[in-house]
């Protein structure tokens, strides 16, 4: 049976004398409101090369089947240097894809996963061997995370909010305008953990005063403005998350808050469940989001009311009330509560 607790308990299996372990559980993740499934296997390494059992004396993948993600530890030569590496491959809905990452590139969850593992071994009192490993490769990956996001082109923020990040890129210019490189797509990658591919691009162009949504795709999304100043007040509607029901407000585009911050640029990824919207702040705004999946008719009856009294959202602290244009259909959107209600 599925199990649906946060803390779900591992089902281990030892193999071969104790020299390959099992570790299986199945549990709702609930910083992202969403199920795992996973399968770790822990295996004493038979390299005959010194060498390589100084740097892999165990053998470990770890799968997680619901977003089909296989992560392999492998030693791989790179500029002639040994080095540990994941070997990560995604079977998605454009078939599968196989990636050679270095450890600053592990996702979250997967570290979670790992020590939690070496936790479990320890109260079961298993090789002793085996969760020293994971313990080093814990503080290893951890090492390489900070070194490799100083070296991103973006800095990339979680918020509080699971599956929610703040995205800021340097804006360069000139005389003749500005540049600024967005984001690059692996990078969002390996720091979420999503498996991010583009189906459609979507541009949105509005005056002051707009309100769009709050909308609630059920699909990941890359979004920012590419000129004018927009408020997004984002809505946690997943019903398994920890954070169902919180908000967040983030300020996209070019141009001065109302408390006087300087907003240059920005952009958000937003998982799945999460609602989104958009205020207008600046004469024109130009609104520009990728998403992974195609628009269906069936996904507009998927908001919620963002004058919802529940919500409390101070919309008129950016727009005075008379001056917030809405749609016909985002007047119509149900409270948090009543489409919480229809998704349960």
């Amino acid at each position: 049976m599925e199990k649906i607790l946060n803390d779900a308990s591992y089902e281990v299996i030892a193999l071969a004398r104790d020299a390959r372990f099992w570790f299986r559980r199945g549990y709702c993740d609930i910083r992202y409101g969403k199920i795992r499934q996973v399968l770790i296997t822990l295996e004493k390494a038979g390299f005959e090369d010194t060498s390589l059992v100084d740097l892999l004396p165990w053998n470990l993948r770890v799968d997680e089947r619901n977003s089909m993600q296989f992560w392999e530890l492998v030693v791989l030569n790179v500029d002639g240097e040994e080095k540990l590496m994941f070997e990560r491959t995604v079977k998605g809905r454009s078939g599968g894809k196989n990636d050679n990452l270095n450890l600053g590139y592990t996702p979250d969850w997967l570290i979670e996963e790992l020590k939690q593992v070496a936790l479990e071994m320890k109260e079961r009192s298993l090789d002793t061997n085996g969760r020293d490993f994971l313990d080093k490769l814990v503080k290893k990956i951890v090492e390489a995370k900070i070194e490799n996001k100083a070296k991103f082109t973006a800095k990339v923020e979680e918020t509080e909010i699971g599956g929610l990040f703040h995205i800021l890129s340097q804006t360069r210019g000139d005389d003749r305008g500005s540049f600024r490189e967005v984001v690059r797509f692996p990078e969002i990658e390996v720091m979420t953990g999503y498996d991010f591919v583009g189906k459609q691009v979507n541009h949105s162009f509005s005056r002051y005063g707009t309100l769009r949504g709050l909308h609630v795709e059920p699909w990941a999304k890359l979004v920012t403005v590419v000129s004018g100043l927009a408020v997004c007040t984002l809505l946690d509607c997943r019903p398994k998350s920890q954070t169902m029901g919180k908000s967040t407000t983030v300020y996209l585009g070019y141009g001065t808050t109302p408390d006087g911050e300087e907003i240059k640029g920005g952009a958000l990824f937003i998982e799945p469940g999460i609602a989104n919207s958009v205020l207008t702040l600046s004469d024109k705004l130009d609104y520009t989001y990728v998403v992974d999946d195609l628009w269906r008719p069936d996904t507009a009856t998927y908001a919620v009311n963002p004058m919802d009294p529940k919500l409390a959202i101070p919309w008129t602290k950016y727009v005075p009330e008379k001056e917030i244009i809405r749609s016909e259909r985002d007047q119509n959107s149900p409270t948090f509560d009543e489409f919480i209600k229809s998704v349960s």
